[in-house]
């Protein structure tokens, strides 16, 4: 009680300033995929939201704002400072002043969850225990929409640490893990409360036990399921070429050494008799298919009858005859097949990086130039069929982050997800281990392995429920080929996409509606934490208000 107090206290602004730091403790790189000291690392998230629910619980209600948003914040910084990494000529000042509006803009969206949990807790006091892992979801998938889309780092992506748990999300989409793990923090908040007030203990036991007890049976399904799968897989032998050019000192002659470099690890990979081979976006940094030198050599490489995948650019002339521009520049991923190179055109393009948002709707928004490439979108969402048993799906850096996307693009036939990026821009931070862990849910929750090639790390085979088969070092030169299941499970996701979206908004609504027509009775007290709204007059108040008279 004491330690709440002094947590709660006036001008102690550092507190919920590190509580928000903190919550990325939760998130990679803290797991087993940076380091096994750092396993039980991922369990912190079914405890990580509750500073959160304490500062926006306290009272006077001005405090509980300002907390609340402090901590919501530096939430925000903890897992995304690394965008401060990705530095451009001249524009360095800028890129901080970035860093820091996109704290304080997502964690605006966070406050406003805050302050919905307040409104829960008040309006709903047995309902929102159920209804407010609800209203997180939806907040974290409001996250997938408009131009500003950035679906990065939610707190269900904690279960990617722990795999057998990560299954559930082939049944409902990373959304159900949220949920889960949301829903395990209120019950965990809800039994400190009563343990503080020394009531209603045994009932906040009981539901503690019950969620328990479903997380445990999770658990032992996902481990069951993990077990499962076909006697004799069928397998695919894909070569991953890690090649490193360092993107923040590219110069004239940069090209040509990419070019040497790349053409010395296909020979070497040639050797073991690969089924693909595939190289990380941007990997050779020029209009590929405008440069017959260069294009004639990449054909060249796949001469041998091995199909290469290889990051570039690609230019065409304008579709649009009103257009302003004189070319259509894309960030693109080209295939070998047939001779000659078959592009795929990225469509989910980073907001303020590649594309200026809500250019096409307002078109002044062109004449902006904040450093971003200017990329158009791919008109196109193809799959690439490689042989008779091998049909790729391609996704270009952080595409593999959208789960609707993703899903959306695989075929029935469809049995490996390809995922090209260039995460060098990170540098040595949470970044590329964030980037991983999300394609990495991509292969549970499609049921379908993952193939992904990374400019400088992680480059990594992935099976379908979600197993690290090999993986890179950060910021090395390396290839890894070994052969990867091709079975394709269909999942429950894989077939309903984002239902559970769909039941968390029919449960939100349920509670909007709830709280709407209740009628609580006058001086009715909902929540020991929020008594002071009531505006109770106190005892010994009345006692001398009885005295006067």
């Amino acid at each position: 009680m004491k330690t709440a107090a002094y947590c709660g206290g006036a001008k102690r602004f550092w507190i919920p300033l590190l509580c928000g730091f903190a919550y990325s403790l939760c998130l990679p790189p803290f797991s087993s995929m940076m380091h096994p000291v750092f396993t039980p690392f991922p369990l912190l998230a079914f405890a990580a939201l509750i500073p959160f629910f304490f500062f926006a619980t306290r009272m006077p209600r001005r405090r509980a704002f300002i907390y609340s948003y402090i901590y919501c914040a530096a939430m925000i910084l903890g897992q995304k400072y690394w965008i401060g990494f990705v530095t451009a000529e001249g524009l360095w000042v800028f890129i901080i002043i970035g860093v820091a509006l996109i704290s304080l803009a997502w964690g605006a969206l966070y406050f406003a969850a805050a302050l919905l949990f307040r409104l829960c807790v008040k309006r709903l006091p047995r309902m929102y225990v159920a209804v407010y892992p609800a209203v997180w979801v939806l907040v974290e998938y409001f996250r997938t929409l408009t131009d500003l889309a950035f679906p990065w780092s939610y707190i269900g992506y904690s279960a990617a640490g722990i795999l057998p748990l990560a299954q559930f999300s082939s049944f409902t989409g990373v959304w159900g893990l949220s949920y889960l793990i949301v829903l395990g923090n209120i019950v965990i908040w809800e039994l400190l409360c009563a343990c503080r007030a020394r009531e209603n203990t045994q009932q906040k036991w009981l539901a503690f036990g019950v969620w328990a007890a479903l997380v445990v049976g999770i658990f032992v399904w996902g481990a069951f399921r993990m077990n499962r799968g076909p006697a004799t897989p069928e397998t695919a032998r894909i070569a991953l070429m890690q090649s490193y050019m360092d993107q923040f000192n590219w110069g004239a002659g940069s090209l040509d050494t990419a070019v040497t470099v790349s053409d010395s690890m296909v020979r070497v990979a040639a050797k073991e008799h690969p089924d693909m081979i595939i190289f990380p976006e941007s990997a050779l940094l020029c209009y590929l298919d405008r440069r017959p030198d260069i294009r004639d050599q990449v054909l060249a490489w796949a001469a041998a009858g091995v199909p290469i995948m290889v990051g570039a650019l690609h230019w065409d002339r304008p579709s649009d005859p009103s257009s302003e521009d004189d070319y259509d520049v894309y960030n693109t991923v080209f295939l070998t097949q047939g001779g000659r190179l078959v592009p795929y055109h990225k469509v989910m393009l980073v907001p303020f990086s590649e594309a200026m948002p809500f250019e096409a709707r307002f078109p002044i928004l062109s004449r902006v130039n904040l450093g971003e490439a200017g990329f158009k979108r791919g008109p196109s969402e193809p799959v690439f069929r490689i042989s008779q048993n091998l049909e790729i799906a391609p996704y270009i850096c952080y595409e593999i982050i959208f789960p609707s996307f993703v899903r959306r693009r695989l075929k029935e036939s469809t049995n490996l997800l390809v995922n090209v990026t260039n995460d060098g821009w990170f540098g040595r931070s949470s970044g590329p281990y964030q980037h991983a862990a999300m394609a990495q849910l991509r292969s549970i929750e499609n049921g379908i392995s993952l193939a992904r090639a990374a400019n400088s790390g992680i480059t990594m085979h992935v099976d379908p429920y979600g197993r690290i088969l090999s993986k890179t070092k950060l910021y090395t030169r390396d290839m890894v080929i070994r052969d990867i299941p091709t079975f394709r499970i269909m999942t429950y996701y894989a077939r309903f996409g984002d239902w559970f979206v769909m039941f968390c908004a029919i449960l939100a609504a349920a509670g909007i509606f709830t709280g709407l027509i209740q009628k609580r009775r006058p001086g009715e007290i909902t929540l020991p934490l929020l008594v002071d709204e009531q505006k109770l007059v106190p005892v010994n108040a009345c006692h001398a208000e009885c005295e006067a008279n």
